[in-house]
């Protein structure tokens, strides 16, 4: 299977408020629990394992990469949706 990449964030020090704020929104669609305030403070393993931990039932199983790819789309989508 291999090693998991870990995720990369931009800009993981300083994710602009409206941006944090939607990858927030966005989280719940993919998770069990919305990724808190402080997620663009951690690490991408400690990302990776919230997210593997707290994935909604249909994407269990799936990995942190894969799960923060949707979550970062979905975010994306939306925000340009409502521009």
């Amino acid at each position: 299977m291999g090693i998991k990449k870990e995720t990369k964030l931009k800009n993981q020090v300083s994710i602009e408020k409206q941006r944090k704020q939607d990858l927030i929104w966005a989280s719940g669609h993919y998770l069990g629990q919305h990724l808190p305030q402080d997620f663009d403070k951690w690490t991408d393993k400690k990302l990776n394992k919230y997210l593997e931990e707290w994935a909604w039932e249909p994407h269990q199983g799936s990995s942190g990469e894969w799960l923060w790819e949707q979550i970062d789309g979905l975010a994306y989508s939306m925000r340009e949706y409502t521009k």
